[in-house]
C-alpha cells in the first residue's frame, strides 16, 4: 500500500511538472515577446574611468583584504537593529555613521542577497565619505520569513516589501540626517524594483538613485518575461504555488564560478565562503508565489514609469540572464532624469564584476552622487 501510494504520488508530480512545461512552451510559441529598443540617450559605461584604481581592492588578494581590512573597519563603525515592518514583524537592518554628514546611502538588495554581500561596495561608499543604511528584507538574512525553510523565499506581494522600505527610511534613516544632508539610494536587481515602486509614489524620498541591474522584467532561466509570466501563472492553476520555481531548490555548497552571476572569481570566492559559513545566509531561490509577484511588480513598475521623476543612473548588465534589458528600456524611455548606462561586459551582478569594469562602475556612482551634494 506504502508502495502504490508512492507511485501515485510521484506519478501526480511528473504530471504536474509536465503540464508547468506544455505551459511554458505553448506561452513562448504563442506569445512572442515585443523587443524594446535601448533609449536614444543611452550610453556605454566609459571603462577608460579608471582614475584613483588604488582605492579599490586588487583583485589578486582580494578575499585576504576583505577579511583583514574591509570587515574590522566595517565591524568598527556597524550599529545593528530590529524595527517592526508593515505587519508587525521583525526586519533586521545595518547603519553605518560615517561622522561627516555628507550624504546617506540607503543600500537596497536583491533577491536572495543580504547586507553582509554589500560590504565591499559599502566600504567604498564609507571611505568617500558617506553613511550608510541597509536593511535586509523579509524571507532574507535575519529578518523575518514566511517560510521555514532556510533557503526558499515567498511573498505575497512586493507591497510588502515596500511598505517595510517606507518605516525603515522614516523611522530609522531620515532621523539620522543632518540638516541638508543629502540622501541617496544604491539599490541593485529585486532591491531596484522595489526602489522604482517607492520612487514612483513619491519622487522625494531620495535626491539621486542609483539602480544597477533592476528587476523590471523577469528572465526566468533566461526565458523571456512573457514565459515567466505563464509558468507562474500556471503553477497556482496545478496548485505548485508554495513549490521551489524551476531550476531553484535548498541551499547546496558548491561551487561554479562559470555559470555564476559575476565575473570576478575573486569576488565569487569570497562571497561563497559567506553563505558556507552562515546559514542565515544561505536563501538559495523562491517559490511561485514570490515569481508571480515579481512578474506583477515588474508589471506595475514600467506602466507607472511616467510617474518616476528622481535623478538616476541606471546600469543594465548585457550579459543579464536574470532579469531582461526590454523592462528596464521601457522604464528609463517612459521616465524622466534617467540616464541609462549600458555595461557591456558584465553579468547581472555587475558589483562583483572584474576590476576592469567595476573601478569604472564604481567611479561613474561616486561622481554622479558628488553632483547632487550641492
Amino acid at each position: 500500500m506504502i508502495e502504490v501510494d508512492f507511485v501515485k504520488k510521484n506519478t501526480v508530480r511528473v504530471l504536474l511538472g509536465l503540464g508547468t512545461v506544455i505551459v511554458a512552451v505553448g506561452g513562448y510559441l504563442l506569445w512572442p515577446e515585443k523587443k524594446i529598443p535601448v533609449p536614444e540617450n543611452a550610453i556605454v559605461l566609459d571603462k577608460s574611468k579608471i582614475e584613483n584604481s588604488e582605492f579599490y581592492l586588487s583583485e589578486d588578494n582580494l578575499e585576504e583584504d576583505m577579511i583583514n581590512v574591509v570587515e574590522p573597519y566595517l565591524n568598527e563603525l556597524r550599529t545593528t537593529g530590529y524595527f517592526k515592518g508593515y505587519d508587525g514583524e521583525e526586519i533586521y537592518y545595518e547603519q553605518y555613521l560615517s561622522g561627516e554628514d555628507k550624504g546617506h546611502v540607503v543600500v537596497v538588495h536583491g533577491f536572495t542577497d543580504a547586507t553582509n554581500k554589500f560590504g565591499e561596495v559599502m566600504y567604498y561608499f564609507l571611505k568617500s565619505g558617506y553613511s550608510v543604511s541597509a536593511l535586509e528584507h523579509r524571507g532574507h538574512g535575519h529578518s523575518y520569513r514566511a517560510v521555514e525553510n532556510m533557503g526558499g523565499g515567498s511573498i505575497e506581494s512586493f507591497d510588502e516589501y515596500k511598505d517595510d522600505m517606507k518605516i525603515f527610511l522614516n523611522d530609522i534613516v531620515k532621523p539620522t540626517l543632518q540638516p541638508g544632508e543629502k540622501l541617496f539610494a544604491y539599490a541593485h536587481s529585486m532591491g531596484g524594483g522595489i526602489t522604482a515602486l517607492l520612487v514612483e509614489e513619491d519622487n522625494t524620498l531620495f535626491d539621486a538613485v542609483v539602480l544597477t541591474a533592476p528587476m523590471m522584467e523577469i528572465e526566468f532561466g533566461g526565458v523571456p518575461n512573457n514565459v515567466a509570466t505563464l509558468v507562474a501563472n500556471g503553477a497556482f492553476l496545478l496548485g505548485r504555488e508554495d513549490e521551489y520555481t524551476a531550476g531553484t531548490s535548498d541551499y547546496v555548497e558548491s561551487y561554479d564560478f562559470a555559470n555564476s552571476s559575476y565575473t570576478s572569481e575573486a569576488r565569487y570566492d569570497y562571497v561563497s565562503h559567506l553563505a558556507a559559513s552562515d546559514e542565515m545566509y544561505r536563501m538559495s531561490g523562491g517559490n511561485y508565489k514570490w515569481l508571480s509577484a515579481a512578474v506583477e511588480a515588474a508589471k506595475a513598475i514600467r506602466e507607472n514609469a511616467e510617474k518616476y521623476t528622481t535623478d538616476t543612473l541606471l546600469f543594465q548588465a548585457k550579459l543579464d540572464t536574470t532579469v531582461g534589458p526590454n523592462g528596464q528600456n521601457e522604464f528609463a524611455t517612459k521616465a524622466s532624469n534617467v540616464q541609462l548606462i549600458v555595461v557591456e561586459d558584465a553579468k547581472h551582478s555587475i558589483l562583483f564584476a572584474d576590476n576592469s569594469t567595476f573601478i569604472p562602475y564604481m567611479n561613474t556612482i561616486l561622481e554622479f552622487y558628488k553632483e547632487h551634494l550641492t
